[in-house]
C-alpha cells in the first residue's frame, strides 16, 4: 500500500505546491485506503507543531523526522514531501 502511494509522489516532477502534487496523486489510481493513508501523510508533514518556529530549515527537518518515524517512506519520497510542505509554510 504505501508503495503505491510513493510511486505516485516520486512520479509527480518539477513539483512544488500541494495543488500540482494533488493532481499526481489523483490520477495515480490509489484505492480508498491508500488515499487515506496519503492524506495522513500530507496532514502530518503540513501540521503547525512541525512549522512554529521561524526557522524554515528547522520546520523541513522537524517534518522529515516525524514522516521518516511514522511513516515507511523512502528518504527520497519524505523529501519531496517535505518541500511541498514547506511552501505551505513560506
Amino acid at each position: 500500500m504505501i508503495q503505491n502511494i510513493e510511486i505516485a509522489i516520486l512520479s509527480s516532477k518539477n513539483t512544488s505546491y500541494y495543488s500540482q502534487l494533488i493532481k499526481y496523486i489523483d490520477k495515480s489510481n490509489l484505492s480508498e485506503n491508500e488515499r487515506i493513508l496519503f492524506d495522513k501523510i500530507w496532514a502530518e508533514a503540513i501540521d503547525f507543531s512541525n512549522w512554529n518556529d521561524s526557522d524554515l530549515s528547522l520546520g523541513c527537518k522537524i517534518t522529515h523526522e516525524r514522516l521518516r518515524k511514522n511513516f515507511k517512506l523512502s528518504d527520497e519520497a519524505i523529501a519531496k514531501i517535505v518541500r511541498i510542505a514547506s511552501y505551505e509554510w513560506k
